[in-house]
């Protein structure tokens, strides 16, 4: 038993360990083929196969773990640029590389709008010969692309920007909460498996972001092979358009998701009174933000009952 046991355990470990180095070994050994492709190629690999094994197994062992702590080392600089880079995917840009780019944003936005109206009256009162069904169709295509974008004044210049930006400042907009003040205390009520699926989503969208590191940084590679070029570049394409987008349109919808089911749960939790119309909720949103930020004084509003 005890051995199955450690068994299991040590499987675990193993495993995570590869996953978390996993994309490390995948560089390093594609950057190993292109120095091979220029020194020697199949017959140097054989070769270095043939000196390996005549090592003493201390030497092999030394050099695994060496190369394990070149993987886990290159992981962990990967994993302290993933933030800094995740934010330059937004276009945290300095002001005049990303004026331009907002205003186009601006624009699409109010393109959208006006044909979120025209096709909303369509619906309403459709004209005669019109295809109903098209219109229904548009109109949901429409009002999905409009979903993706923030309010004009919160706009972003890049598309995962503004598909982050819109779920965080929805929230405010619907409700008067502050996202950056209320996220903490609402991450602290909410069900386990919502957190786990919140977590899960947010570490794809890291790991997008990572995979975007490694493939821009594949192309430092290419003094050995002219390979390491296009494949680079292509990786590194379809991470930042692709794969990172579509990670942050999950993580968003996830974190809208979380204000708009259970912040009446933080609300029972600080004994807040619940709101009672959309405008009544918007006045308890922002005293919420303003009483999680500094605190509140007087007698309104009354207390509820403790929470269960």
């Amino acid at each position: 038993m005890i051995d199955a046991i450690g068994e299991a355990v040590a499987g675990h470990v193993v495993e995570r360990a590869l996953t978390r180095i996993g994309p490390a070994l995948i560089f390093w050994t594609g950057g190993a083929l292109a120095w091979l492709s220029t020194n020697g190629g199949w017959d140097r690999l054989l070769a270095l196969g043939a000196d390996a094994a005549e090592l003493p197994v201390l030497a092999v062992l030394a050099v695994v773990a060496l190369i394990l702590a070149g993987a886990y080392a290159s992981t962990a600089l990967v994993t302290l640029l993933t933030r800094p880079a995740l934010r330059l995917l937004e276009g945290y840009w300095p002001r005049p590389l990303r004026r331009s780019l907002v205003n186009r944003k601006k624009k699409r936005h109010e393109t959208l709008t006006k044909q979120l109206t025209d096709l909303e009256t369509k619906r309403r009162d459709p004209a005669a010969g019109s295809d109903l069904d098209q219109v229904h169709a548009d109109f949901a295509r429409c009002e999905q692309r409009l979903r993706r974008l923030p309010s004009p004044q919160w706009m972003m210049p890049t598309r995962l920007g503004n598909m982050l930006r819109a779920a965080e400042t929805r929230p405010y907009e619907k409700y008067r909460l502050d996202t950056p003040t209320v996220w903490p205390h609402l991450w602290l009520v909410l069900p386990e498996p919502v957190r786990a699926d919140i977590g899960a989503a947010r570490t794809g969208l890291d790991r997008a972001v990572a995979a975007a590191i490694w493939s821009l940084a594949f192309l430092s590679f290419t003094g050995w092979s002219i390979w390491a070029l296009p494949i680079g570049a292509a990786l590194t394409l379809w991470a930042v358009l692709l794969w990172a987008p579509y990670r942050a349109a999950r993580y968003a919808d996830l974190l809208e998701a979380a204000f708009d089911v259970h912040r009446t749960t933080l609300y029972r939790q600080l004994r807040w009174p619940l709101p009672t119309d959309p405008d009544d909720e918007r006045t308890t949103g922002r005293a919420v933000t303003t009483y999680l930020i500094r605190g509140l004084a007087g007698e309104q509003p009354a207390f509820t009952a403790a929470a269960p």
